[in-house]
């Protein structure tokens, strides 16, 4: 791998570790991120300040680069890009279709409908469509969201029409491709399933789901913690493995970390709701790690190069993380831990600190930070996260509007 290019699209905190990863390994790293000032920089080989969801500029500069991979960690906009540039320059990676069809949740659904898998009855919307008519078609409860969002922005449920206009408004500002789409909504008989997996060959030879958990008093759509393994018994466990095995097969995506979110309703139907063409925020990949002893980000690295082999987990610990929050917007004044936490946690990834100003947990991008946490059984596990508003010293001095 000596003397390599890689070129890597993105480099916030959380993309670090692939940067880091790859530089280990022996690779000249390239990055491209349209933020100058992101953390990744200062660790690559070389950095270009390029939008990395600008294909055709992309993919230009990669040719006059001469990369040899492409890879984009933990991304959802930049995931296309990176399919469109291997693609096109015959490198190692996934079809452009392939990934589409995975980042785009219009394409998606529709992928599920025409392969006989449940899903949410559904339209998408373009922005000059008439909204009200093509929404009238659902029954209520819709959520409304972006189709090519992350991090559970522009997502809204409608429970009437009386807020359909700002609700379709809200979802088109953070859209790129100006295409939302609207769905019925599936209760969940638990908790949402959700956890990373990772596709060699066109199989799904690996994936640890776990339990979803929201705070419902700020954003029921914007989870704080995943816990592993999920308190679903095994024999639902193995239905959704196989349900989620058969979609990879066919989906065209053969090769990479996927991002699993599953429900499951009152009628014991598996819906697959999301797999995402790359590995989990909020760090699941090194969560998962510690839980598994599998390198979701060596792994994908190593796939590029065409190195990869795979080695089966022999145990599946007890694991979560926990994104630490605001209810509103204010001044960060303390950030801490009680000492009764300290034993479970084996990283800590701190966002804002003390005199920052912070906003209500809205969207993932108002994390405070992420702690990263091992247990020894569910019991122990379940008994902390359900305390961890006790466990952490959080001080915000919530600001207040001018009258």
């Amino acid at each position: 791998m000596l003397n390599k290019r890689i070129l890597l699209l993105g480099g916030s905190y959380a993309q670090i570790v692939a940067i880091k990863a790859a530089k280990e390994k022996g690779l000249y790293v390239i990055l491209f991120d349209y933020l100058p000032n992101n953390p990744g920089i200062e660790y690559a080989d070389e950095y270009h300040n390029v939008s990395t969801t600008d294909k055709a500029v992309v993919l230009k500069l990669a040719k006059k680069l001469e990369i040899d991979y492409i890879m984009a960690y933990a991304s959802d906009p930049a995931a296309p890009t990176a399919a469109f540039v291997s693609e096109k320059m015959g490198l190692p990676g996934n079809s452009y279709k392939s990934v589409q069809i995975l980042s785009e949740k219009d394409l998606f659904r529709d992928f599920l409908i025409q392969n006989g898998f449940n899903a949410p009855k559904s339209v998408s919307i373009k922005q000059n469509e008439n909204f009200v008519d093509k929404i009238s078609c659902l029954q209520f409860p819709i959520i409304v969201k972006p189709t090519d969002s992350s991090g559970s922005k522009g997502v809204t449920k409608l429970t009437s029409f009386a807020d359909v206009e700002d609700t379709v408004a809200f979802a088109f500002l953070h859209s790129r491709n100006k295409r939302i789409i609207a769905e019925e909504f599936i209760e969940s008989s638990g908790e949402q399933l959700h956890g990373d997996g990772f596709v060699f060959n066109g199989e799904l030879i690996f994936n640890y789901l776990g339990d979803h958990h929201y705070n419902n008093k700020i954003n029921p759509f914007v989870p704080f913690s995943t816990t592993w393994p999920s308190m679903y018994k095994e024999d639902v466990m193995l239905k959704i493995d196989n349900e989620l095995k058969n979609f990879i097969r066919l989906s065209g995506y053969k090769n990479g970390p996927v991002n699993i979110e599953v429900r499951i309703n009152d009628k014991d139907e598996i819906y697959i709701m999301e797999i995402g063409p790359r590995s989990g925020g909020n760090f699941v990949p090194q969560i998962i790690k510690y839980a598994t002893a599998f390198d979701m980000v060596d792994a994908s690295l190593d796939l590029v190069s065409e190195a990869f082999i795979y080695k089966a987990p022999k145990q599946k610990k007890c694991a979560a993380y926990y994104v630490i929050h605001s209810e509103y917007d204010g001044e960060l004044l303390e950030l801490s831990f009680k000492k009764e936490l300290l034993p479970f946690i084996k990283e800590f990834h701190q966002y804002n600190f003390p005199g920052d100003k912070v906003k209500s947990f809205q969207g993932a991008n108002a994390a405070l930070g992420v702690l990263l946490l091992l247990f020894k059984n569910n019991q122990e596990m379940n008994s902390i996260i359900e305390e961890m508003e006790n466990k952490i010293n959080l001080k915000i001095e919530k600001s207040v509007l001018c009258q």
